[in-house]
This record gives C-alpha cells, structure tokens and sequence, in this order.
C-alpha cells in the first residue's frame, strides 16, 4: 500500500515538473518592486487537484544563462511573446501573438497563489488558466470523465478553467457545469450589483458562451 502510494506521489510530481502552460518563451517580466527583466519564462501546469509544490515562474536571461524562480507574490505581470505559423491564402505565414499572464489567489483565505493569463481586462478581468486533470490514473490537459464538464470557446485557447476575478478576491472558475445551479443562475447572483446585466442575463440575452461579452459588458456599465 505505502509502495503504491509512494508512485503515485512520483507520478504526480512527474506530471507536474514535466508539463507546463508555458515552455521556454520570450518574457518581459514585471515585478512586484518595480523591477522589469526581459529573457525566457516558463510558468509550470499544476494538477486541479493537490500539488506537491508552490507554483512558481522560472526565468533566464538566456538558455545559458542561470534559472530563477519567482514565486507569483513577486510578480505584478509576465507579457509572453509567442511566434507562430499561420496559413494564410496557401502560404505559411509567421504570426506573432502576445499574452499576460498575472497572478490570481486560488482560495478564499488568499494563501494560495497561481498564474492566469488574462482574457479581458478591467476592473472584472476574465483570466485563463489550464491544469492537469487525473483521468484512470493518467494526466491530462482537458477536462477528464467524473470532472465538471467545461466550455471552451475560441477566445479562450487552450485553457480548460476560466475564470471572472477581482484584485484581492479569490478567482471564480466559470467555464465548468454546476449540478446545482445553470450558468444563468450564478451569473446573476455573481453580477447582483449590475441589475442591467441580469436583466439580459434572465431574458438570455446573454448565455455561457458570451462570457467575454458579458465582461465587457459589466466593465463598461457596473464596474466601479
């Protein structure tokens, strides 16, 4: 029994060191004392559930260079520049992307930290996150059977959480189906001090997969 859970553990931080939501990218990073350092960053994926190790950003100046870890209470924002290639009219195209990515809190008691990157901005930020989820003792990237079923609409990539934050508050993972309650239920209790939105919240004017919308929408008229 000791042997098998001892595996496990070493699957899991396998899992955990091995993958991650950024490689080795172009980075300017922002730090909390003013300080901004430009170089390569990688932000490490984490499990959805328990995780062995503090999440952390490594960056270098270079792929010589020494690594340095940053733990996300160091960090005010890391711009990722991302070149990829794109097919346009026949030819391969090289497109050049950027992404922010912040850190958010994860619990209620704000002691735990991750990495978002942010989808909308404002006074409400839509952020995306993406983490390993346990399907038949394998990992994967996606949402897994026996795991809340997820939406993921173009805006949102690759990220299998994404959620409506608030500076100093803990982030609310909005993309995963309740049991309980419909999206349009606890999109109007979450937006109770925007009775405009709500309206068009209970009229279905907006729906689950208008949430970058419905953001904007908030940002523009409620937001304080």
């Amino acid at each position: 029994m000791i042997r098998k859970l001892l595996f496990c553990i070493f699957l899991i931080v396998m899992a955990t060191e091995v993958n991650a939501q950024y490689g080795w990218t172009k980075a300017v990073v922002h730090l909390k004392n003013g300080k901004v350092i430009n170089g390569q960053a990688s932000i490490p994926m984490m499990s959805a559930g328990i995780n062995l190790k503090k999440e952390s950003l490594k960056f270098r100046t270079n792929k010589k260079a020494k690594k340095i870890k940053y733990e996300p209470k160091e960090i005010d924002s890391a711009v990722f520049t991302i070149k990829y290639k794109e097919k346009v009219d026949g030819k391969r195209i090289e497109q050049t992307r950027v992404e922010t990515y912040i850190p958010i809190f994860l619990n209620e008691k704000k002691t735990k930290l991750g990495f978002a990157e942010i989808l909308v901005e404002g006074k409400l930020r839509l952020v995306g996150r993406t983490v390993m989820v346990q399907n038949a003792g394998s990992w994967q990237h996606t949402g897994a059977p026996g795991s809340a079923p997820t939406f993921v609409p173009g805006y949102m990539g690759s990220h299998n959480q994404v959620m409506l934050f608030r500076e100093g508050r803990k982030a609310e993972v909005f993309n995963q189906v309740s049991l309980s309650k419909s999206f349009r239920k606890r999109a109007m209790e979450y937006f109770s001090d925007c009775p405009s939105l709500r309206a068009k919240l209970d009229n279905k004017e907006f729906k689950k997969e208008d949430l970058q919308a419905i953001v904007k929408y908030y940002n523009s008229n409620c937001a304080k």
